[in-house]
């Protein structure tokens, strides 16, 4: 299928998910509505090399009618409502778990990213407010909500009650609360200018926001903690048949960061966003500087505490550590992680880090289609 509207949904995937400060480890999703076909990035095939030939169509109105039915559903209601919904054979690809958000919105072209500037307002204790703030009536708010039927059905509330509160349309910007960002547009450049407007608006409250002390980062001894641990972690974490690779990261951002408040925040109350989990792990392993003799002992109170292995570690002040079946997964977990740090970073200049709730995680710590998409994504 070849058409302009499929170029131009193409090019904005494309540019967006070349851009790790929106799109990490292929994250996020894209669409485009055609004669009342919505036509949908696949799960685990990334943005930045989405083509046309990639994209699943879907009936919208079958799809509309999953979204509003109460009709109770065997297994996952987003998989019964793909499979209702697909038009023409299957070929085993699953569409994006997204599709029934994608649907609702009557814009042509749909994009949906994982901004590290935009999640310093979505993963925010006061994200309504900021919102409401920087954004004013450009944009709607929706506080974080399970994905799926639940968030989509969310996302169509917000924008019911913006349309009775203001009488205007519901506007083409939406910020998922400790998620991400929807953008809705006819063109890329619409796209592009959209998701700019939100970062031109995060940037100008950040560099308006007093920068607080840092703690003095440490810098003693760095080569000797990643030598000390990084073998122990990859002993720990694999085994001789299935090797572990463990990268680490100890530049001044990290020593900086994971001494503060917010690499606190982090580090303690849990992960920002459903990437986060799925990549990096909900919780880090947390090895002090000066009991590095510990780490067994901490690992193994990690596995009794969280019944699953780490994928990050973390030294406070010195040093990042990521690991994975191979170097690819490793740096993924740890750009991952990093990514969480920038942006509690900046969350915490904005107000406060809110971390997801116990419920939020193990949702996605146990939902299948975060496990199918993060399987895909790894063979490709």
């Amino acid at each position: 299928m070849q058409t302009p509207l499929v170029a131009e949904l193409i090019t904005a995937a494309n540019t967006f998910g070349a851009n790790p400060e929106y799109s990490r480890a292929g994250g996020g999703n894209a669409s485009l509505k055609l004669d009342g076909v919505l036509h949908i990035k696949p799960s685990g095939v990334p943005l930045a090399t989405l083509t046309a030939e990639d994209l699943v169509p879907l009936r919208i109105d079958v799809l509309l009618d999953a979204l509003h039915s109460e009709a109770a559903v065997v297994g996952d209601p987003v998989q019964a409502a793909a499979t209702a919904a697909r038009v023409g054979p299957s070929d085993g690809r699953r569409p994006s778990v997204e599709i029934l958000f994608h649907a609702l919105l009557p814009e042509p072209l749909v994009l949906h990213t994982h901004p590290l500037i935009a999640n310093a307002v979505t993963c925010n204790v006061n994200a309504a407010a900021l919102t409401a703030e920087l954004l004013g009536d450009e944009a709607v708010f929706v506080p974080y909500t399970d994905p799926g039927v639940p968030l989509a059905r969310a996302v169509e509330r917000e924008r019911a009650a913006y349309v009775a509160r203001t009488g205007n349309p519901a506007p083409r910007i939406t910020l998922l609360g400790n998620h991400g960002i929807i953008v809705a547009g006819h063109t890329a450049a619409e796209i592009a200018e959209r998701s700019q407007r939100i970062e031109a608006a995060v940037n100008a409250a950040l560099a308006a926001s007093p920068t607080p002390g840092t703690p003095p980062a440490e810098t003693r001894q760095v080569a000797q903690v990643i030598a000390t641990l990084a073998p122990v972690l990859a002993a720990a974490l694999g085994s001789p048949s299935a090797p572990t690779v463990v990268v680490a990261d100890a530049s001044e951002f990290v020593r900086q960061t994971t001494s503060s408040a917010a690499g606190a925040a982090l580090a303690d109350g849990g992960p920002l966003i459903p990437d986060q989990i799925v990549y990096a792990g909900s919780f880090p392993l947390v090895v002090p500087l000066d009991d590095l003799g510990s780490a067994p002992e901490r690992l193994a109170a990690f596995r009794a505490a969280r019944g699953r292995d780490p994928i990050v570690a973390v030294v406070p002040g010195v040093v990042v550590f990521g690991s994975g079946a191979d170097e690819n997964a490793a740096k993924t977990a740890l750009g991952t992680y990093l990514d969480a740090l920038a942006v509690a970073r900046d969350a915490e200049l904005l107000g406060g880090v809110r971390t997801m709730t116990s419920d939020e995680r193990e949702f996605i710590e146990n939902w299948e289609a975060e496990a199918y998409r993060k399987a895909v994504a790894a063979k490709g």
